[in-house]
């Protein structure tokens, strides 16, 4: 099992090229190129075309000479339910799947819709399904799979999580609805634990053809940590089990950016090597509990 983790702490401090150098001497085997929490100053989806290009093969001929990947990617997040179409976070959505394109990248989270969580008159799914099917022309253009990612909503009154598609009850429904074998899951382990599904349900519960993505984090059930597995609650020992029974084929992939985001900018190339030594071991964890499973 290969592992890789999420680029975006990494490259607002180095830079594009130097976080693909700092990630893979680290260890990982490939990147999650993340197009969210980009630094205004070096915005890469406001660059003019022919510049995002140049970037897009400067990066991919470094990263296909030291043999990194790059199994995903997630678009940014923060289009709203009532925007328009022609809306630049629209607009840096299509730029993400035209970049991931560029990388040779074959899927990409889509996050579905923000809505307000007290206008309950709101049908979520049905104005989610529109805007996911919207992107449906430019996957068969790029040759992209979308990935559809278990959500929630933070109350900030009541200071709790609601989930959005948080069971696997739910998100098969919705992406059945979907209507297109272009729709992939992708599941947030953190987002499961704090809206009230255990990850290793939410795993076991999926279809393992349609579960293509993980963004691996731990929490302590209470926050979107966002940080290194065992520095918070979740049950790793089960969650590797719930991998392995599906016989999970894609990367151990990390998605710790607060975890980054708690190192100054010289300590980084260490947090890497720490994070890259817990992915290792929890897919060595996988690969050996499958092989078991096979006996």
């Amino acid at each position: 099992m290969l592992i890789s983790t999420d680029n975006g702490t990494i490259r607002n401090e180095y830079g594009d090229l130097e976080a693909l150098r700092l990630i893979h001497e680290a260890g990982f085997d490939g990147i999650d190129y993340t197009f969210y929490g980009i630094d205004p100053s070096n915005d890469i989806l406001n660059l003019p075309d022919k510049e995002r290009y140049a970037l897009a093969m400067q990066l991919r001929e470094y990263a296909e000479k030291v043999g990194l990947t790059f199994p995903q990617a997630h678009a940014p997040l923060a289009m709203k339910y009532d925007e328009d179409y022609e809306s630049k976070n629209y607009q840096d959505i299509l730029r993400s799947l035209e970049f991931s394109y560029w990388l040779g990248i074959k899927q990409i989270v889509i996050h579905t819709l923000r809505y307000p969580r007290e206008d309950l008159s709101i049908d979520s799914d049905a104005e989610n399904r529109v805007f996911m099917r919207s992107f449906l022309p430019y996957a068969e253009k790029y040759d992209l799979d979308i990935g559809v990612e278990n959500l929630f909503t933070h109350d900030l009154k009541r200071q709790c999580f609601f989930g959005r598609h948080d069971t696997p009850k739910w998100i098969n429904t919705f992406m059945d609805s979907l209507e297109s074998p272009r729709f992939k899951a992708c599941c947030d382990l953190g987002h499961c634990a704090i809206t009230g599904t255990e990850p290793e349900s939410f795993i076991s519960g999926m279809d393992p053809k349609r579960l293509t993505m993980l963004h691996v984090q731990d929490t302590d059930y209470k926050h979107d940590s966002h940080i290194l597995p065992y520095m918070g609650k979740q049950n790793w020992d089960k969650i590797t089990d719930a991998i392995a029974q599906i016989d999970f084929k894609g990367y151990m992939n990390l998605e710790v950016l607060h975890f980054y985001e708690m190192f100054p900018r010289e300590l980084l190339p260490q947090a890497l090597l720490l994070a890259a030594g817990v992915a290792r071991r929890l897919a060595n964890e996988v690969e050996a509990k499958k092989e078991a499973l096979k006996k």
